[in-house]
Order: structure tokens, then sequence, then C-alpha cells
């Protein structure tokens, strides 16, 4: 069963141990299948004959792992996008800056214009709560 596409797959495989990468899969498929992103479901559906708090915190170790940030991950999905899409030589990329509030936290995104859709291309979150000026 191919779970996300071939790029990510080989991606995932390069930067990742043979042990994180199948952690990944299992990971993609119950959130696929159990449509949660909690780590106490996920831990007690996921099929390691441990206990649940060994399960839970495994996960959580393994969510935090560098590969798994943002610059790993995300950047070069991006990259690989803006080359392969059908960008003309003559075309301009567009950019947004945009700060938004989400529950209590201000998150600022900077997202990439591409055919009257916004793709994040980078995500902070701010360390204050209202509006933010341009220096901040």
């Amino acid at each position: 069963m191919i779970i996300f596409a071939k790029f990510y797959q080989n991606y995932f495989q390069n930067i990742l141990i043979p042990a994180q990468y199948k952690m990944l899969e299992i990971l993609i498929m119950l959130l696929q299948f159990h449509k949660t992103v909690t780590i106490e479901k996920l831990s007690s559906v996921f099929p390691q004959p441990i206990k649940f708090e060994s399960r839970r915190r495994s996960i959580q170790r393994f969510l935090l792992l560098p590969q798994l940030s943002i610059q790993y991950l995300w950047f070069p999905v991006l990259k690989r996008w803006v080359k392969n899409s059908h960008i003309r030589a003559d075309k301009k990329l567009i950019f947004a800056i945009d700060r938004t509030q989400w529950r209590s936290q201000n998150v600022f995104v900077i997202s990439l214009i591409e055919q009257k859709r916004a793709i994040p291309v980078y995500w902070i979150l701010l360390p204050k709560r209202g509006c933010s000026n341009l220096g901040e």
C-alpha cells in the first residue's frame, strides 16, 4: 500500500533510519485510518508490544526528531514544487506575509501565492498575544 508520493518515500528514506521510516509509515497509516491526531489515541492503537505509556513516550520522542522539522520536511518539498510547477521564466513569485490569531496564539505566516491559493512557506508562533507591528 502506497501511503504517500514516491518523492516523499525517497526523501524520508534518505533522512530517516529504517526503524524511524517504518514508524513514520505506521503513524501515517494510523492517521489515515483513525483520522485523529492525539498522541493518546495513536498510542492506544499503535501496533507495538509494549505498555501504553511506553508507546506514548516513543511517539513523542519520534515527533521531536530534528529530521521532522519544517526545514527538513517542508522546504525540500516546496523547493521541488516550485521547480517542477508551471512557473515560466517571465513570471514573478508572489509572497504574502500575514499575522493571524489561532486560538490564543499569534501565528506569523509567509505564504507563496499561486493561482489564487496561498501555500504556507514558513510559520512561527509569536511570543505575545494581540496585534503585532512591522518591527516585531
